[in-house]
């Protein structure tokens, strides 16, 4: 049994050391708490559209991250490189496809063959204590082929061939100097003596560029502006109704892009289809208008439809030269 005397010499300043030691922890796990930076790093997945590239072809990368709770995730500009990619537009965030996570995107290119390891967005994390640090992903592993065909042997490496060394020039200047000169000077007069002779006759135009390839052409460029994936549907709409009615009036010369959709359906001019694909066409009039006008917003299948629904016009209404035609222009070819 211990003494009352020895009890308040030993086992009393004992316990107050414990409970010092006890504060003192507690204390030194706050201070290191404050400094700790963000311990559970958020998962970044990337994935890209199209998944197969040439040299060149623009493509969207796009970082899905996990926001933890409590935290807030910004993306970091990437400036005009991403690796070995050339960024053609800024970041920007797409339609949240869960609630615990973000997706943002950038269009970028790669001007070289070969395989390259394109890195992560990089983020900002900011926890609630006010605290922020930088992470990056794991990089993209993607493959950009040649656009050259495959016989060729700089296809099969991937690689550009080298340029040749320069040619020296053999002897004086002088005469591959002079002797273009008056070469030129020769052309020049007999050009001028033709162009006098020839002054009565019309010069001829040149034709213009078939409505069709026109068409084909800036639905192409529309489609890889992948205007739909960064919510921009109003504009999507506009340009999608302007390529469809500027392809009518070239094509059939009406004022298509004048009129309003009630006039185009009742004036009887777009009978160049079947009824019923003339019924989808109005409906995608229609569905357009309500998202340049009516702040709509048809939904993804919608508008993938109304692109394909906008190709199968232009390839539907190309005109096909019939065989009497085609032997007539033949007869009217100069015999040589």
């Amino acid at each position: 049994m211990i003494k009352p005397h020895l009890t308040f010499l030993i086992i009393r300043p004992l316990t107050g050391l414990l409970k010092l030691l006890e504060i003192t922890a507690v204390s030194w796990g706050l201070v290191i708490g404050m400094y700790i930076p963000v311990s559970s790093n958020p998962v970044i997945d990337i994935s890209i559209r199209p998944d197969s590239l040439t040299v060149g072809d623009k493509f969207l990368y796009i970082n899905e991250i996990e926001i933890p709770e409590g935290m807030e995730i910004r993306p970091v500009p990437p400036g005009d490189q991403l690796g070995d990619a050339t960024v053609i537009s800024g970041i920007e965030r797409l339609k949240e496809p869960l609630e615990n996570k973000a997706s943002y995107a950038c269009t970028l290119a790669v001007y070289k063959t070969g395989d390259f390891e394109i890195p992560s967005f990089t983020f900002a994390v900011t926890d609630s204590s006010g605290n922020t640090e930088e992470i990056t992903g794991n990089s993209y592993n993607l493959t950009v082929y040649t656009v050259l065909p495959p016989d060729t042997s700089s296809a099969v490496t991937g690689d550009i061939a080298d340029i040749r060394e320069p040619y020296r020039i053999p002897g004086p200047v002088w005469p591959y100097i002079v002797i273009p000169i008056a070469l030129a000077l020769l052309i020049f007069g007999a050009y001028k003596l033709y162009n006098r002779a020839q002054r009565e006759q019309a010069i001829p135009q040149v034709p213009p560029r078939p409505p069709w390839e026109i068409a084909f052409e800036s639905l192409d460029s529309l489609k890889s502006d992948h205007h739909y994936d960064f919510g921009r549907i109003k504009q999507y709409y506009f340009e999608l109704s302007l390529i469809v009615r500027e392809y009518l009036e070239r094509r059939y010369e009406f004022p298509a892009v004048e009129q309003t959709t009630y006039e185009l359906e009742s004036g009887g001019r777009v009978k160049i289809v079947g009824d019923e694909f003339r019924n989808k066409l109005f409906e995608f009039f229609n569905r357009a208008d309500m998202a340049k006008f009516a702040k709509g917003k048809p939904p993804r299948h919608d508008a993938d439809s109304d692109l394909a629904l906008a190709y199968e016009l232009v390839r539907e209404t190309i005109p096909v030269i019939k065989e009497s035609e085609y032997k007539e222009s033949k007869s009217m070819e100069p015999v040589a």
